[in-house]
């Protein structure tokens, strides 16, 4: 019994692969969508999946355009028959994808080993360790059981709100 959650390449969707088995009887799943504070950010009604003892995995794209954020953590929860099962959480960070490709392009365009350019390597560096740490923390989050997770949650918000302040000060593309 498992849930995975994984955003996609371009942050419009939210994929989650629910494999969960009710051996005596048919049970509802549903899903539920929290940033990281915990508040509710799932704009409609989760469709109700029927799980029984051969139903195998059930996919579900989530759109990114049915939640109230468009960046940053997003944790997914899943429910049996109205109870917490399970909880998974991954980082939509496109916003900082543009950010390091407006520097990334600032990078190629250096004919010089000047200031700018260290200046545009550093604040790349930056940003691309950030993210990751981010991306690593919810990795480890995703490992740990329910009740052990917000730390893990709580530090990659935080590594992913510096990233994003740090692109805020250079970025051109929505940052």
């Amino acid at each position: 019994m498992a849930l995975t959650v994984a955003a996609s390449n371009t942050c419009e969707q939210i994929n989650i692969v629910a494999n969960y088995y009710s051996a005596t009887t048919s049970a509802v799943l549903t899903f539920g969508a929290f940033n990281s504070s915990g508040s509710n950010i799932l704009n409609i009604t989760s469709p109700n999946f029927t799980v029984t003892s051969n139903s195998g995995a059930i996919n579900y794209p989530l759109l990114v355009s049915d939640l109230s954020l468009t960046n940053g953590v997003v944790t997914i929860v899943s429910y049996i028959n109205g109870a917490e099962k399970d909880r998974k959480s991954v980082l939509l960070g496109c916003n900082i994808d543009c950010c390091l490709a407006k520097l990334t392009n600032e990078l190629i365009d250096c004919a010089c080993d000047c200031p700018k350019c260290a200046s545009s390597l550093a604040k790349a560096q930056k940003v691309m360790l950030l993210l990751k740490s981010a991306e690593y923390s919810l990795s480890q989050s995703n490992l740990k059981p329910n009740t052990l997770q917000t730390g893990y949650i709580t530090d990659a918000h935080n590594k992913y709100t510096k990233a994003k302040e740090v692109c805020d000060n250079s970025c051109g593309c929505d940052c």
